[in-house]
């Protein structure tokens, strides 16, 4: 589940790989046919645009044991990690439910994570998507999958605002879609917000 992204975010603050949301990866320079993806990236353009390339990056440098004990730790998902060190969260070996996403969203919101309060405070600056007209303020992550003829899509976020506060799952699934550019994570979101906006809660 590309969702990863954010418990590997917290271990890679809380190891100190990362330092800040600014810490910079220099691009490899191969295209991989999205502009926001083929540059040099922060920490928190690797959050907002899901660059799988960054994530490649830290997972070596935490190696497979201290992967395991931070997925135990932080009882996310099945724990699996045999797809491989660079891909086992894409549409691999880790799997997740809606129930263990919320589960796990709301002790990260909670600080109840057995990570250090500096990598729990900026992996929540970093997941900000946007205030609604409302003033609701938005966090979350997206994940995306194609698995051959069908395609998966994640949104899991934090809700917090005058209309109080919530945690949001959408999993979504369907026919694949050959359109450039197309991640069904994003058609999770769009339908979590119209959810939220007919529940008068955006």
């Amino acid at each position: 589940c590309s969702t990863f992204k954010v418990p590997l975010s917290l271990m890679a603050f809380d190891q100190g790989i990362l330092k800040d949301e600014n810490t910079t990866y220099k691009w490899d320079g191969v295209d991989r046919g999205r502009p926001e993806v083929n540059r040099d990236t922060s920490a928190a353009d690797w959050i907002k645009y899901s660059v799988v390339w960054y994530s490649q990056r830290i997972t070596p440098q935490l190696g497979p044991e201290k992967i395991k004990d931070y997925l135990a730790r932080l009882d996310y998902g099945n724990q699996n990690i045999s797809g491989g060190l660079t891909n086992f969260w894409l549409g691999s070996s880790l799997k997740i439910s809606a129930d263990e996403q919320l589960r796990f969203w709301e002790r990260f919101w909670r600080g109840q994570l057995p990570v250090s309060q500096r990598a729990a405070d900026v992996t929540r600056k970093i997941t900000y998507q946007e205030t609604s007209p409302a003033g609701m303020k938005l966090s979350g992550k997206t994940g995306s999958h194609i698995y051959g003829q069908e395609e998966l899509g994640w949104f899991v976020g934090h809700l917090e605002g005058p209309k109080g506060e919530y945690l949001v799952v959408a999993n979504y699934s369907g026919p694949a879609l050959s359109v450039p550019n197309h991640f069904p994570g994003t058609t999770a979101r769009g339908i979590c917000v119209d959810i939220l906006r007919e529940l008068e809660l955006y």
